[in-house]
């Protein structure tokens, strides 16, 4: 092979590597996205209990715009007890207890993020959220926010914001000591990381404060760790912590030292911390990338 075609032999190399890389570092092609999950447990017979829980994210991608509408939800009960006796000692019938609510917490949200630089954009949000067993009977949060990312490679990306908010919230046990309406101030970050070829890591922190009173502090962290199995499955892991400095009241049954129930209810502080723990299998759908 002469040295001009061993030069041209690279260059066609070089050109056909850089065309790759460019194809490689493309952004998605405009269009719909989705990814879902649902997980559903029941026992029955000497126990009585299910469990539902269920996550749907769907993003309407543009050039410099992203909307995205999600929702997710966790309810159990149980018959409690699961089984009982009704009658005599000598004449009894058995049957399940009373069906009782253990867990349901659920989330939804809206937001509308556009880019007007590569890296800077702002967003605009709604969320709600509801949870009974933290002495939330309805939170409903919205946003105005600037961001900035920080990384953008193909394999890891991260955002920051910083958000104005105004939240409305009721409670299951008023509280006479704070307010229901109040502006707030959000700090987020949020990044995705790729792991080899088949795995994604995506987590999210949430800083949000009250304005009007500062002792009022919440903290979301959100992470997930995905691995594909093919072009529409995944297997993903989630945690999911929540933090409130000043959490809801609650009324909780009080028991007399002997163990014996009183009848009688007391209104505390609810748990600062609550956690919850996923693991499902997603099904996602996307567009056809755009052929050359």
């Amino acid at each position: 092979m002469t040295r001009r075609a061993r030069v041209a032999l690279l260059a066609a190399l070089g050109a056909a590597a850089a065309g790759n890389s460019r194809a490689a570092d493309a952004p998605p092609p405009p269009g719909w996205y989705s990814t879902s999950g649902l997980s559903y447990v029941v026992a029955a017979g000497n126990s009585s209990a299910s469990s539902l829980g269920f996550k749907l994210e769907v993003k309407r991608l543009w050039p410099k715009a992203t909307f995205t509408f999600g929702a997710a939800g966790v309810r159990a009960d149980s018959s409690d007890p699961a089984r009982r006796a009704i009658g005599s000692p000598d004449s009894f019938q058995v049957e399940s207890g009373e069906r009782v609510l253990k867990a349901a917490k659920y989330n939804a949200l809206a937001n509308f993020d556009r880019r007007i630089t590569d890296r800077f954009g702002w967003t605009v949000c709604a969320e709600f959220d509801r949870d009974l067993f933290s002495g939330l009977s309805g939170r409903t949060l919205g946003l105005a926010d600037v961001s900035y990312l920080l990384a953008n490679r193909k394999e890891f990306t991260l955002k920051a914001g910083l958000a104005a908010t105004i939240t409305h919230q009721s409670e299951v046990v008023p509280d006479p000591t704070t307010k229901d309406t109040f502006a707030g101030l959000r700090l987020s970050a949020d990044a995705e990381r790729k792991l080899g070829a088949n795995g994604t890591y995506v987590g999210g922190v949430a800083v949000d404060e009250n304005l009007q009173e500062t002792s009022d502090l919440r903290v979301r962290f959100a992470n997930a760790l995905a691995v594909s199995m093919n072009k529409r499955l995944a297997v993903q892991l989630g945690l999911l912590l929540l933090y409130d400095h000043q959490p809801s009241l609650v009324e909780l049954p009080l028991f007399a030292p002997s163990g014996l129930p009183t009848g009688l209810t007391v209104a505390t502080r609810a748990a600062t911390l609550d956690t919850t723990f996923t693991a499902s299998v997603v099904v996602s759908f996307a567009p056809r990338a755009a052929t050359p």
